[in-house]
């Protein structure tokens, strides 16, 4: 296992960071979009670019754009996938399964009722940051 994106415990962690997975966790994807943006203007990784397409995707998503939203979270998964399996303190293996769940259940149309985006029972991804032993 690679601890490349391993994170120390006591390395701090950015406001903007956990700002964002507040939001995740709240349902507010466009605050969390906007939040983590902040922290990518100064911070240019991919990581933070990959978590704001998943919270764009969702967004999308919901608001029944069915082709922006596969192709936030097919963006995203590509940028998130070299960050395996855990950077930041985030478990992006589960964001990656999120992702191929999501990708599974959302079918080829470009859009969608909102009504019938509930329908397709895909809920939001709950994150939460985990130590350096893999724990939450």
């Amino acid at each position: 296992m690679s601890t490349k994106g391993m994170s120390r415990v006591s390395e701090p962690i950015p406001q903007e960071f956990l700002d964002y997975i507040k939001f995740m966790n709240e349902e507010d994807y466009f605050a969390a979009h906007e939040v983590l943006e902040d922290l990518w203007h100064s911070d240019r990784i991919d990581f933070y670019k990959g978590l704001i397409q998943v919270a764009v995707a969702i967004f999308h998503l919901r608001n029944g754009n069915i082709k922006g939203s596969r192709y936030m979270f097919q963006r995203s998964q590509s940028l998130l996938t070299p960050y395996l399996p855990v950077f930041r303190r985030i478990d992006v293996r589960q964001v990656i399964d999120y992702i191929q769940d999501c990708l599974q259940k959302i079918p080829d149309v470009p859009e969608m009722d909102r009504q019938e985006v509930k329908k397709l029972g895909i809920r939001g991804i709950r994150l939460k940051l985990i130590d350096e032993a893999g724990s939450a």
